[in-house]
């Protein structure tokens, strides 16, 4: 092979090396873009979250998974189970926060006919308790327990909800939250002992999912169905308070200057996770940054070897010219 086509042939492979480095260059900035953006999101900077708060975290997790689609069958399994661990909690929240929707609509169907409070957390001496509702009716006062469950529940004669694999104790919540709430109503009210006779705290469990159903043989506290709530609040036989309408307003006034903040609760993961998850966000990214720097290093030492022959050729070339030169002058 000649040097001309040895030079053309050097040219050819050297252009492709030029566009390996700016595609390695494309790769890298793509590389930067997504652990900027991925700290952009500012997941899991705190210990501790809201309900809310909690949801907005594990939503940009699992943002992430999709958007970068993560195949999590190639991830090792210790990872795939913590995934699971947030796609079950965020579900879990989220449910639970569809519960509180349907229960906040079936409240604002009542019109002003009654007050209400969610998510009212409330400190009492030792005592911190956070109730899902609070309604404040002529009737009296109610601490609803809301359960939004996506199986068909049975609550056992001793108060213990079971729904698909999930058991809770209600009657261990329910005495909690109405006990607590009836003192401290108690202690605002103790100067007005006018109003003690009229302090009663009832309970309720609102079951807000209409597509399951739930046997209940505990009988102590109503399990009402969400388009059953008016009819159960105003029981007036059953529910004795007679709470006039200035009544009411005070007490939720009084019971609205006392709420806490939401209380925080630790997320099911941690930043090693997260740091996990964006090492799997970047694994296309790296195979792509592998497979452009192998081809990048043929191309050089191809480079290299086409030099070497071209070198030789040159030399050849020109030792063969310097001979013709030495004849011609003897």
């Amino acid at each position: 092979m000649d040097i001309n086509k040895l030079s053309e042939e050097r040219d050819l492979i050297a252009g492709e090396a030029e566009k390996e480095k700016e595609t390695l260059a494309c790769i890298n900035k793509e590389i930067k873009k997504r652990k900027d953006y991925i700290r952009s999101l500012h997941l899991l900077e705190e210990s501790r979250y809201d309900n809310a708060q909690a949801r907005k975290q594990y939503s940009g997790l699992l943002h992430i998974l999709k958007k970068y689609q993560v195949d999590l069958e190639d991830t090792p399994e210790p990872f795939r189970q913590m995934t699971r661990t947030v796609q079950d909690a965020s579900r879990g929240l989220e449910f639970g926060q569809k519960g509180e929707d349907r229960a906040a609509e079936a409240i604002a169907l009542l019109g002003n006919k009654v007050l209400s409070l969610q998510n009212l957390r409330l400190k009492y001496n030792n005592l911190d308790i956070e109730h899902d509702l609070v309604i404040i009716a002529p009737t009296g006062i109610f601490s609803v327990e809301v359960k939004n469950k996506r199986n068909n529940g049975i609550i056992s004669e001793k108060g213990i909800l079971k729904s698909g694999s999930h058991s809770e104790n209600l009657i261990e919540q329910i005495r909690r939250h109405t006990n607590s709430l009836s003192r401290y109503l108690e202690d605002i009210y103790k100067k007005q002992p006018q109003m003690k006779k009229k302090l009663k705290v009832y309970p309720i469990i609102l079951w807000a999912n209409n597509r399951s159903n739930v046997k209940d043989h505990f009988r102590e506290v109503p399990v009402c169905y969400i388009n059953r709530l008016e009819y159960e609040l105003f029981k007036k036989e059953k529910y004795t308070a007679d709470l006039n309408r200035n009544e009411m307003e005070n007490i939720c006034s009084k019971l609205k200057k006392r709420k806490q903040q939401n209380r925080l609760y630790p997320l099911c993961v941690d930043k090693n996770y997260l740091e996990e998850l964006t090492e799997y966000c970047l694994t296309d990214l790296k195979k792509q940054l592998e497979d452009t720097t192998r081809r990048l290093r043929i191309n050089e030492y191809d480079i290299r070897v086409l030099d070497k022959k071209i070198q030789q050729k040159e030399k050849g070339f020109f030792s063969k010219l310097g001979e013709l030169f030495s004849r011609d002058t003897v």
